[in-house]
């Protein structure tokens, strides 16, 4: 993120936390998490010394009495920083900047309502869906014990009775995983309900924490189970809402500007839900082929086709994301 962004985050987060009595240990703590996620060393110590600038942390009560109050001052300015990093985010980056919020305050249970009323005008000036926002905050304040059906959230873990059976999967763990689906930027989010350590592509997730589980990633248990993204997505979509994919290759060839032929009469037809494997030696024409497969590298001759649309033909953009 930019630093511009970094600052409006920081008062964000100050102006969260220093209501309803002020920032908590665990709150803080949770905020030098955020910025060890983005800074190297330095820049933590100077958005630290920023956000305890913001908060009065280490004043006395008589020092800083009015920074615990929530004001018309602070609406305001949440307004104002909103508004300015509203123009910068993309709504994906947007729903992870909420989401953060949201963890924040959930971070020490202090889901008071002069904290939650700002995350909501966060949420509003974001353009957020009223029900999705609900749903995201759900997520978030969830720890085990309530109750939590919506089908943009999914479990895996032991049986969870009262769920739809589409809604859970069962895992080898001790406590749950919960993943969350925000349709509307097409993201999906993972957090960890327990206390074994779960490993999300080759890191341990810190309990009750959010993380992104994005195209590709692999959860792994203690047990040895796995869980992919492809096989989790999937409980996700509806049979109706169900993604039609067709990718077709035909008479591909591929000559370089020295005039080798590296590729000739290659042709692909293949549907949703099949695994190809490309096997060849060295110099065989392997990543050539994926080049020109993936729109990487423009054929020399035969034509590449994404439901119904060719590649290089300019309308890239209508399968922009399938690959």
């Amino acid at each position: 993120m930019s630093e511009e962004i970094l600052k409006a985050l920081t008062q964000l987060f100050a102006i969260i936390t220093k209501q309803d009595g002020g920032v908590t240990e665990k709150e803080r703590e949770f905020v030098i998490t955020i910025f060890n996620e983005d800074l190297d060393q330095d820049s933590i110590y100077e958005y630290l010394a920023l956000y305890d600038e913001f908060v009065g942390y280490g004043k006395t009560e008589v020092e800083a009495p009015r920074k615990r109050l929530i004001s018309v001052k602070d609406s305001v300015k949440t307004l104002a920083i909103c508004r300015k990093i509203n123009k910068t985010l993309t709504q994906k980056q947007k729903a992870v900047v909420l989401l953060k919020l949201l963890e924040l305050v959930g971070s020490d249970r202090n889901f008071t309502p002069q904290r939650m009323e700002i995350i909501n005008t966060v949420s509003e000036v974001f353009n957020i869906d009223r029900a999705e926002y609900k749903t995201m905050e759900q997520f978030i304040l969830y720890t085990g014990e309530e109750q939590l059906d919506f089908e943009e959230v999914l479990f895996a873990g032991q049986d969870k009775p009262g769920l739809k059976k589409s809604q859970c999967i069962h895992a080898s763990i001790s406590g749950e995983l919960i993943f969350l689906k925000v349709k509307s930027v097409d993201m999906h989010f993972v957090r960890y309900i327990g206390n074994e350590e779960i490993i999300l592509n080759g890191f341990i997730i810190k309990p009750y924490l959010t993380n992104q589980f994005s195209n590709g990633s692999t959860i792994k248990t203690p047990s040895g189970d796995a869980l992919y993204y492809s096989d989790l997505i999937r409980h996700f979509l509806h049979e109706q809402d169900s993604v039609k994919l067709s990718f077709n290759a035909q008479s591909i060839e591929k000559q370089f500007p020295n005039g080798v032929i590296g590729l000739r009469d290659i042709n692909i037809s293949e549907g949703p839900g099949k695994l190809i494997g490309i096997m060849g030696a060295s110099g065989a024409g392997k990543t050539t082929l994926l080049n020109v497969l993936a729109g990487i590298d423009k054929p020399t001759a035969g034509t590449i086709k994404i439901n119904g649309i060719e590649m290089f033909s300019g309308n890239e953009e209508k399968i922009k994301g399938a690959i």
